[in-house]
């Protein structure tokens, strides 16, 4: 409600996560970041600014993302990390559902977010992905489920893995028994690196039935 908003931002200052600046307690962004934080250019395909199909066959069938990973962008996802500060989360969300609309791909059914191991997303107290992924699923007037796919403690985190890495690990991640039998799942994350990660759940939504899978990721990195 806007009033418990108020009531927050009065104890809690809103702030822009893009640049720290001190925001209206309805706000995400302030106008600057917003204005300079979408990327309209990138591969519908593969998500990447510079088209990575051609690199090998990826699981998920259409990406969409809302930014680059560079600037405000990549500072807002920090914030969204480490900071507490989850204004991104909604944002970005607003953004990947109109293009989902505006585009041209196929409706999604259902909204399951990357997972999180547990006790990692106890200590910060959310899922990301899954914030990202409940508004989504808000805005497009369908389900969102955390049952689908699980993660396990690898010992080490995806960012701090190299690419050849990625690709040749799971990632820890597994499905449990739910089936998906003939729908269309968007599979929603903060980040779009290397796309192991997308592509590894992906496969697994595919095996629980799924008949295609739509990468949705707050941004995407450029090809490195």
């Amino acid at each position: 409600m806007a009033w418990t908003r108020s009531l927050l931002n009065f104890f809690y200052p809103n702030r822009c996560p893009g640049c720290g600046c001190f925001l209206p307690a309805q706000a995400l962004l302030c106008a600057d970041c917003e204005a300079g934080i979408l990327l309209h250019d990138y591969c519908s395909c593969c998500g990447k600014p510079v088209c990575q199909c051609g690199r090998g066959t990826l699981a998920y069938d259409r990406a969409v993302v809302c930014s680059a990973y560079a600037g405000a962008a990549a500072r807002a996802i920090l914030c969204l990390k480490d900071a507490g500060n989850t204004n991104f989360a909604p944002f970005a969300a607003a953004v990947l559902a109109r293009r989902l609309r505006e585009g041209a791909y196929p409706a999604p059914e259902l909204v399951v977010p990357v997972p999180m191991h547990p006790d990692k997303q106890r200590r910060r107290g959310y899922n990301q992905a899954a914030l990202i992924g409940k508004a989504l699923a808000a805005h497009l007037g369908i389900p969102m489920r955390e049952d689908v796919l699980y993660k396990a403690d690898t010992g080490r985190e995806q960012h701090r893995l190299s690419a050849r890495e990625r690709q040749l690990g799971d990632g820890g991640f597994s499905a449990g028994s739910v089936r998906l039998d003939g729908q269309c799942v968007l599979l929603c994350d903060d980040v779009l690196t290397t796309g192991s990660t997308m592509h590894r759940c992906a496969a697994l939504l595919k095996e629980c039935g799924a008949s295609a899978v739509i990468a949705a990721a707050a941004c995407t990195t450029p090809r490195k």
